[in-house]
């Protein structure tokens, strides 16, 4: 389901189970450092608020000290880490029999920056071709990317669920990668593809060539894996509601939690909630009218709070990502909402 609509309905079952479900956000860098954790970890603290799982965030390699640590997660995301002088060689043992029992995984863009593999041309390669390969590919170096992040097409192949709620064609502007001198995986099954790019020389090169930017496997060791080499800008954690899209359904495909509804714990206790003239409502279900709504952003504060039966006003807002609480004294249900103006 969607939700960008100007009226907006969103079916929600209060009570969240919290502990089953638990993923590392792992965000080091050794070599370009996109400067984007704070709003990759507010993301996905949102997305665990809105689908019911817990997220950890380690910006320095600690959460892979211990293979029984990592058996702890479900997932570990490795959200534009870069370079190959981040993770030990015990750490990385761990990590490979993680995978091996198995663990999951979810890469963005500079994950691909991140221990280059031995085939790739450029610096730092060789150091773990493990992870090359786990991740499916290393971009290429000088160049790696198109100029800037120009606007660009992309296509959908296939039927995926990271492909949901994603426009097709997907128009973006991104720091679109280059893979043909670096090193991709020939099992990965790719779900986007962008169109033909212009270098940074100003001409059509053999890397520009129609190539893919998300792809997915499923492991050997019973994981799955999934990486999209978009997300170059703060921007598009907070604001890009297409991206924001396209990751969720990524990592709850990876996670394998249904999208959209999650279960109560206690039985069914079905909202339906609208935003519509600016205002947000409860429209119906079984819900006590004494509590309140909170509204909160995309990087987990607090904005407002108002009484359920009077609503809560939105002219205000600008448009973007934010998560709706509606609290009584016996729950809690957690409503995701995407505003536009």
């Amino acid at each position: 389901m969607k939700f960008n609509a100007s009226t907006i309905l969103f079916l929600v079952f209060a009570q969240f189970s919290w502990s089953q479900t638990k993923v590392l956000h792992y965000s080091e860098t050794s070599g370009y450092d996109h400067n984007t954790r704070t709003e990759s970890l507010a993301m996905f603290e949102t997305m665990g608020t809105m689908h019911g799982f817990m997220v950890d965030n380690d910006d320095t390699g600690d959460g892979f000290n211990s293979l029984s640590n990592l058996h702890e997660y479900d997932a570990v995301i490795f959200s534009n880490t870069s370079g190959d002088a981040i993770l030990d060689a015990s750490q990385r043992a761990n990590f490979e029999t993680y995978i091996a029992n198995g663990g999951s995984y979810l890469g963005i863009h500079a994950a691909t920056d991140t221990y280059r593999h031995s085939t790739a041309n450029g610096n730092n390669t060789g150091t773990w071709d493990f992870y090359a390969e786990l991740v499916g590919a290393s971009v290429q170096e000088s160049p790696n990317h198109v100029y800037g992040t120009p606007q660009y097409s992309m296509s959908h192949i296939g039927v995926h669920a990271s492909l949901e709620n994603l426009p097709s064609p997907w128009v973006k502007n991104e720091e679109y990668y280059y893979w043909e001198n670096g090193y991709f995986g020939n099992d990965n099954t790719s779900v986007l593809q962008v169109e033909e790019t212009v270098g940074p020389n100003n001409m059509v090169n053999s890397y520009d060539a129609a190539r893919p930017m998300s792809w997915y496997r499923s492991l050997a060791g019973g994981g799955k894996m999934f990486y999209t080499a978009l997300g170059h800008a703060a921007s598009n954690y907070s604001t890009d509601q297409d991206f924001i899209y396209h990751v969720t359904d990524a990592l709850l495909w990876v996670l394998g939690i249904p999208v959209g509804i999650s279960s109560s714990a206690d039985g069914i206790n079905q909202l339906v909630v609208s935003h519509r003239d600016g205002v947000i409502r409860i429209e119906s279900g079984t819900h006590s009218s004494i509590g309140e709504l909170q509204l909160y952003n995309a990087l987990g504060q607090k904005l407002r709070s108002a009484p359920i039966h009077l609503g809560m006003h939105t002219h205000y807002l600008p448009a973007g990502w934010y998560v709706v609480n509606v609290v009584t004294d016996h729950e809690k249900s957690t409503i995701p909402i995407i505003l536009n103006r």
